[in-house]
């Protein structure tokens, strides 16, 4: 074989392999203890504080052990009437980390941790990071856009907030027998 074959053969099955794959394998699948950190603190900025503190934390670490399950490629549901089947993205776990960063790094130009900050400077800088990140409404389930909002719709879109709003066991997302759908929900305990 010529030098200057083996060389074409190269170059050829180089732009074949998956390069794409390698580059997407080095990003962080896991959110670090510190953006996990951060995510805690921000919490009880968006999570009604009716249901508690431990419970918002509880809320956080549930919407962890999702980025941590999440995988791409998935199929997602599609309705009826929305023939094409779309699938999952990218992970958005890279992506919440810088924007957890960035929320921490404007909490201590304002002057300290963001916990420390009052409530109107904290909504303050969570309403800048959502026009900067381009969300306009609260998505119908975790998109990636913004870490923070992708958290309220972890919860808000839930069975659990709805039980929450409503402080009765109606269990929307939860496949029951018809007989209990006719009665009133009992309240919550």
């Amino acid at each position: 074989m010529k030098r200057r074959t083996l060389l074409q053969w190269v170059a050829s099955a180089a732009a074949v392999l998956p390069f794409e794959r390698l580059r997407l394998l080095a990003q962080p699948r896991d959110l670090t203890p510190d953006a996990i950190a951060m995510l805690g603190e921000v919490a009880p900025t968006v999570i009604p504080p009716s249901i508690g503190a431990d419970r918002a934390q509880t809320i956080v670490a549930r919407f962890v052990e999702w980025t941590r399950g999440y995988r791409e490629g998935v199929a997602l549901s599609h309705g009826y009437g929305h023939p094409r089947l779309q699938r999952t993205g990218a992970s958005p776990v890279p992506r919440y980390m810088t924007q957890l960063a960035a929320l921490d790094a404007q909490a201590r130009a304002k002057g300290g941790r963001w916990s420390t900050l009052d409530l109107e400077t904290r909504r303050a800088l969570l309403d800048a990071a959502f026009t900067q990140a381009g969300v306009g409404a609260l998505p119908g389930r975790p998109n990636g856009q913004h870490v923070v909002a992708d958290l309220m719709a972890f919860y808000f879109r839930s069975s659990e907030a709805n039980d929450d709003c409503y402080r009765a066991q109606i269990s929307r997302e939860v496949c029951r027998p018809i007989q209990i759908t006719t009665r009133k929900p009992a309240p919550l305990a």
